[in-house]
């Protein structure tokens, strides 16, 4: 029996309504910049990082390394990957069994000390009986919560690769003018990045050419940030990093650029502005403002 001419003109219409529609939205690749992680990537696309690891094919501890490629999938698509791999979307991939001694060196601070273990601040403070703002005594015990393998025989805790906590930028910093920084803001000192930014506009007008950080942790850096790239660099996980409390970046007064055309560009023009190459040569990335 023949379609009658209605259904058959609606049929085809469908059919061609479908071809048309977007497609659903799917994983994007991210090229690792220098100084990013698996979690620094997670953290920057709202996931956290056992999703991307998941996703994937990888463990949440494996490095990443600069031109590599990580798929950032969709909600739908990490939980999925989470699904596959086992693991229930917020859960814990570690649990605490027992707890170790951690005697406080100098500069070391609640915040420090939870981001060398893979902890907050508030986590921490609590198994102590302390406010999350108590100040810490060189040569004070804390008691620090790790999982089974986590502590040495003599009970004291052994070099964690945990991420770093979130921290507010301290009052002598500021975001330096960046809209297409592909890790968000990023901070200076003040004259740094007032510097950073006239340069930024001179390197647009004279080569076209922006300039911008490479990384979440690209610029200034706060001494349990310093402490966690140094942890992994000490792993073999990670890029060199100098140890916290030695770093110009956590005085503000460094960058690691995201292009190496920036960095001839810094060579050409930066003294006018106070930028130069002053530190590690065979790191292209790295530049630091030395002043007028």
């Amino acid at each position: 029996m023949p379609v009658p001419r209605l259904r058959m003109t609606l049929a085809i219409a469908v059919v061609a309504t479908a071809a048309l529609a977007p497609s659903a939205r799917a994983a994007v690749p991210h090229r690792v910049l220098p100084g990013e992680t698996l979690w620094s990537i997670a953290a920057a696309n709202n996931f956290t990082t056992r999703t991307i690891a998941a996703f994937n094919g990888l463990s949440v501890d494996s490095p990443v390394y600069a031109g590599n490629t990580i798929q950032i999938p969709t909600e739908t698509e990490g939980a999925a990957a989470l699904a596959s791999a086992g693991v229930a979307p917020g859960s814990s991939s570690t649990s605490t069994a027992s707890e170790a001694s951690h005697t406080v060196t100098p500069g070391e601070s609640l915040w420090s000390i939870a981001g060398a273990n893979g902890l907050s601040p508030d986590t921490l403070a609590a198994d102590n009986g302390l406010s999350a703002d108590a100040l810490l005594l060189v040569g004070q015990t804390i008691k620090i919560p790790v999982s089974s393998g986590s502590a040495t025989s003599s009970g004291t805790t052994t070099t964690s690769i945990g991420p770093p906590p979130p921290q507010e930028q301290p009052y002598w910093t500021s975001p330096i003018y960046c809209p297409s920084c592909p890790s968000g803001e990023a901070y200076l000192a003040s004259n740094a990045a007032a510097a950073w930014d006239a340069m930024r506009q001179g390197s647009l007008q004279e080569f076209g050419i922006d300039l911008y950080p490479g990384g979440p942790f690209s610029a200034y850096r706060s001494y349990a940030q310093q402490l966690y790239l140094y942890n992994l660099y000490l792993s073999g996980k990670g890029s060199l990093a100098a140890p916290p409390g030695t770093s110009s970046h956590e005085y503000g007064y460094a960058l690691d650029l995201a292009d190496p055309s920036m960095r001839s560009v810094v060579d050409q023009i930066g003294a006018n502005y106070g930028w130069a190459k002053t530190e590690a040569p065979d790191e292209w990335w790295h530049v630091n403002y030395v002043g007028p």
